[in-house]
């Protein structure tokens, strides 16, 4: 894969953002427009089979879509879209409970919008290609307009600009913010967008420079000017020889010397960029469907203006189950992760009413988050995990670094007594259980002869990674043993 080079100064798009740059001086959070791309699809995942990668459970309470929409909300963002098309209808639901626009107070001044894709004449008989693609779709249909926000604005939109022609250039002139959802991090987007502003860019990507070469062949690389900002190459999903000779290094231990800036799927476009972008991605000749892969290369390549916002804290990309599982250890255990949840900022989720937790007997838990309306009964042992909401765990059961993601209520017996979730006596090690899965007593998940992928959805379970997932709503029996 050969590496895009800079296309030098004065490119495409550069010219229209310098005589816009006076119109945007005055800009604020609250007018920019933020595009969520929570569409990723991950079918070889067990967790995803069901849902969009957006929607995994995470740290017991939330979902992953709830950290970049809260990012947003805490830095002042009030338009914000939420971009859908794999398995959506769990990550629809929950938007829709967790961010309605009540939360914005009773002047209508913000708003949560989900959009799932849609087939069109245009387009044929396809789904979106891609990230890039589907804002290209959406924008084409005018669906990333919120008209009765923009008319509630209209008068504050005048005193500032003085014109109903001013304001509509402000408009066009204005800022989108686009970002992938299945990612984990704290950022403060007023600081991405001054950074922006200042830099009078075109194009301003966030970038992480806390990854390893290990982890570079799953992500976007690019060489940073460290004086101006300024992205002057850029190389998607490296192998290893090309990694080297994309740093220039010689050896591998000279690598890991060298730091890496990856691309953190965080973007702050000029709408005319954009727009002008987004055009150019539909050339038959050249088709360009995503936004790392695709666009920002081709944005590069073409001599826009494009710099980078250097993130520095916690970030971690969820792509695989591996990832999906760490993360959530880490939370549980006070790692990296557990950042993301903090006494001094809100994470806004869907409310759950739910009784407080009941703890019967004598029981051990370490390192570990019981969430809401669990039942915790004599002799358990929890270490390093997570038993999310309403889950009933039976006598001596013993947990370590396992994940159960819980249910909405508690099962019942037609005689009301309370069915256990895990059984009595049963022993699990690193291991993600689904949500509604019910595991019988004396089971034993321990995964001894350390198989790393192994498929039985037939007796409810799969091995990726070298992690156990009970699949959602299996019923492992009595004296199972994996």
């Amino acid at each position: 894969m050969e590496a895009l080079k800079d296309g030098g100064v004065g490119g495409r798009g550069t010219r229209k953002s310098r005589e816009a740059a006076s119109t945007r001086r005055d800009f604020r959070a609250r007018d920019a427009r933020c595009v969520v791309l929570a569409g990723g699809a991950d079918e070889t995942n067990p967790l995803t089979r069901g849902r969009a990668r957006s929607a995994v459970h995470l740290g017991g309470a939330y979902r992953v879509i709830d950290f970049p929409l809260t990012n947003l909300i805490n830095s002042g963002m009030r338009q914000v879209y939420v971009l859908t098309q794999y398995n959506s209808h769990s990550l629809v639901t929950h938007v829709n409970r967790a961010f309605p626009m009540e939360m914005f107070g009773n002047n209508n001044e913000g708003f949560v919008e989900v959009l799932p894709t849609s087939q069109t004449r245009e387009h044929g008989e396809t789904w979106s290609m891609g990230s890039a693609d589907c804002v290209a779709r959406h924008l084409t249909h005018g669906s990333l307009t919120k008209h009765s926000f923009d008319m509630r604005l209209e008068d504050e939109c005048l005193q500032r600009h003085g014109s109903l022609e001013a304001c509509a250039a402000n408009q066009t002139d204005g800022i989108t913010i686009v970002l992938a959802a299945e990612q984990l991090y704290t950022m403060d987007f007023n600081k991405l967008l001054e950074a922006h502003l200042k830099s009078e860019a075109d194009v301003t990507v966030a970038t992480c420079d806390q990854v390893t070469a290990e982890n570079a062949s799953r992500l976007g690389i690019m060489d940073v000017d460290e004086h101006t900002s300024s992205i002057l190459s850029f190389i998607e999903k490296p192998s290893a020889d090309q990694l080297l000779e994309f740093m220039q290094c010689s050896t591998e231990n000279e690598l890991l010397e060298c730091k890496l800036n990856a691309n953190m799927g965080v973007y702050v476009f000029n709408n005319s960029a954009l727009e002008e972008l987004l055009r150019d991605s539909k050339n038959p000749a050249e088709e360009r469907h995503e936004f790392g892969r695709d666009i920002i290369p081709h944005a590069v390549n073409a001599g826009y203006d494009v710099r980078s916002y250097k993130h520095s804290g916690y970030w971690k990309p969820l792509r695989t189950l591996a990832d999906i599982y760490e993360a959530n250890i880490s939370v549980a255990t006070g790692g990296d992760a557990a950042s993301l949840i903090d006494f001094d900022r809100l994470v806004y989720t869907k409310p759950n009413f739910l009784p407080p937790n009941t703890f019967y007997g004598s029981s051990l838990t370490e390192r570990s988050i019981i969430s809401d309306g669990c039942v915790i009964r004599d002799g358990a042992k929890i270490i390093n995990s997570i038993v999310g909401p309403c889950t009933v765990i039976d006598k001596n059961v013993d947990l370590e670094g396992v994940v159960v993601v819980g249910r909405d209520e508690i099962l019942k017996r037609s005689g009301g007594d309370k069915v256990a979730d895990i059984g009595a006596n049963t022993i699990i090690r690193k291991c993600m259980v689904d949500s509604d899965a019910v595991i019988g007593a004396n089971v034993r998940i321990l995964n001894e002869a350390g198989i790393q992928e192994l498929d039985r959805t037939e007796d409810g379970y799969i091995i990726s990674e070298g992690i156990v997932t009970i699949l959602g709503g299996a019923v492992i029996p009595d004296g199972f043993t994996i």
